[in-house]
């Protein structure tokens, strides 16, 4: 989604993702490769020249995959990880790692916070709130 405050005269992009589930688990997969590959070209799509841009959502992923690199290219940082969080589940998720749900952001984005929410617990994921400052020039 792309929204635009005629306020400010700035843009915001949202990309929600739910990663390919792999009963073999988190690991860097060919499939996963095509699917970075074709989130980047989607966010180079949507994404307009100076717009805020947030990725988010439940990647199945594991914090060292390649997907973080290629997503990295695009200008986009980590919340998740890059700020001290080492889970993203809940007790209601029983295995480990206990990672699969991310937010990256670019430059763009004035952070003025961001948590991952510990309770209420209402899902074997915990939401994961990002509120802004601005969007900068």
């Amino acid at each position: 989604m792309r929204v635009f405050d005629h306020r400010t005269g700035r843009a915001l992009s949202v990309v929600n993702l739910h990663g390919l589930r792999d009963p073999a688990g988190k690991g860097d997969t060919p499939a996963r490769a095509r699917q970075v590959r074709r989130l980047g070209a989607f966010i180079r799509n949507l994404a307009g020249k100076g717009d805020g841009v947030v990725v988010c959502g439940d990647f199945n992923l594991l914090p060292d995959s390649e997907t973080f690199e290629r997503l990295g290219r695009l200008g986009l940082v980590d919340l998740v990880v890059g700020n001290g969080h080492d889970d993203t589940r809940t007790s209601f998720y029983t295995k480990s790692p206990r990672f699969a749900d991310y937010m990256l952001v670019n430059d763009r984005v004035g952070v003025a916070a961001f948590e991952v929410v510990a309770e209420p617990e209402v899902s074997d994921h915990r939401p994961l709130v990002l509120e802004t400052a601005a969007i900068a020039q």
